[in-house]
């Protein structure tokens, strides 16, 4: 996978991120989310391989004591616009991510100079969320590393010995150690929602989403549309790359009714940089050009009840670079638990 993936999320994740119903949320102290992304899901096994998060999100920082870290964060970061300001409830959440990236063909040790590079990036990234009617905003901080100190090769090459799939052999390619450091702000707002003949809900959020560093620079324009029964005011889930895997768990608790929810969205977006694909900022490494302008289009289900939810989605990118031998697509799957 490639940069349509990371900006395509983006949207996708914001919109979850900032989803615009109305609805009582029951009350929790945080939500915990695991997400697992494999292109295995969809066939393939090249591009953006794999990826694993766990993810922490709060409830409303206001409901927390005065003197506690979180709300003290709220307070550091309210400088920041929609932050704290009247009217709207902020959210944060921290997510531990690690993403590979392979060639092709990972029995070649010296892949083709025209091919996805090997990549692992490490990052944790810092999300608050602030919602307010039928709009709402993220702003982003990721932090982390790429390289060898990403332990991507030994995760890799371990799993493949689990299962007894074939070794990649062309690691000592890979980019090598910088810090990763990226902003990025999002913004979404409920445009439209009702219901189908009685029989179901539905709903459309338009997202738009900026990012800048040394991981992705760009800016996308999206669209995601939801239907299902007891929809909340949430994603139904959302990819790692974006940023906004948390964002299904984000000012909605537990639900006492069984919700489900088919989703979907379209994205397009104009890329400056992205670190898998166009090397690293400050040292020398194998890299190809990305493509000016990248479109995706992801689809799934979400199921809830009590304190969890379960989704699935696929992602499907157009072409990330010119020379790729297969566009990028994989599967998603996230679980999360209220407590």
């Amino acid at each position: 996978m490639s940069i349509r993936m990371k900006v395509a999320q983006a949207v996708l994740l914001s919109l979850y991120a900032v989803g615009c119903l109305t609805q009582p949320v029951a009350a929790y102290d945080g939500a915990m989310t695991l997400i697992i992304e494999n292109d295995t899901f969809t066939g393939s096994d090249d591009n953006y391989t794999n990826g694993v998060g766990f993810s922490w999100a709060s409830d409303d920082l206001d409901t927390y004591g005065r003197e506690s870290f979180l709300n003290k964060w709220g307070r550091f970061w309210a400088f920041l616009p929609f932050v704290k300001d009247d009217g709207y409830t902020t959210y944060a959440s921290w997510s531990l991510v690690q993403e590979i990236y392979t060639p092709d063909e990972i029995t070649d040790p010296d892949p083709p100079g025209d091919d996805q590079p090997y990549a692992g990036v490490l990052y944790l990234d810092n999300l608050l969320y602030a919602r307010k009617g039928r709009w709402g905003h993220v702003w982003a901080l990721k932090l982390g590393v790429v390289g060898p100190d990403s332990r991507a090769e030994d995760v890799q090459k371990g799993f493949h010995d689990l299962i007894g799939a074939n070794e990649p052999l062309g690691w000592h390619n890979q980019h090598p150690n910088e810090p990763v450091i990226n902003l990025g702000y999002t913004a979404a707002c409920l445009a439209a929602e009702g219901s189908a003949a009685g029989l179901a809900e539905w709903k459309i959020v338009p997202v738009g989403t900026l990012g800048l560093g040394t991981y992705f620079t760009g800016a996308g324009l999206g669209i995601y549309g939801e239907i299902g029964w007891n929809l909340v005011d949430a994603f139904g889930g959302a990819a790692l790359r974006t940023g906004f895997n948390a964002a299904s768990t984000v000012g909605i608790g537990p639900v006492d009714n069984l919700s489900v929810a088919f989703f979907g969205s379209l994205g397009g977006f104009a890329v400056a940089h992205y670190l898998p694909l166009d090397g690293t900022v400050f040292t020398d490494s194998r890299s190809v050009d990305t493509e000016p302008f990248v479109g995706m289009a992801s689809c799934g289900f979400s199921v809830r009840q009590g304190r969890f939810a379960l989704s699935f989605s696929t992602s499907f990118f157009t072409e990330t670079f010119e020379t790729e031998r297969n566009n990028a697509e994989f599967g998603t799957v996230s679980l999360s638990w209220y407590y």
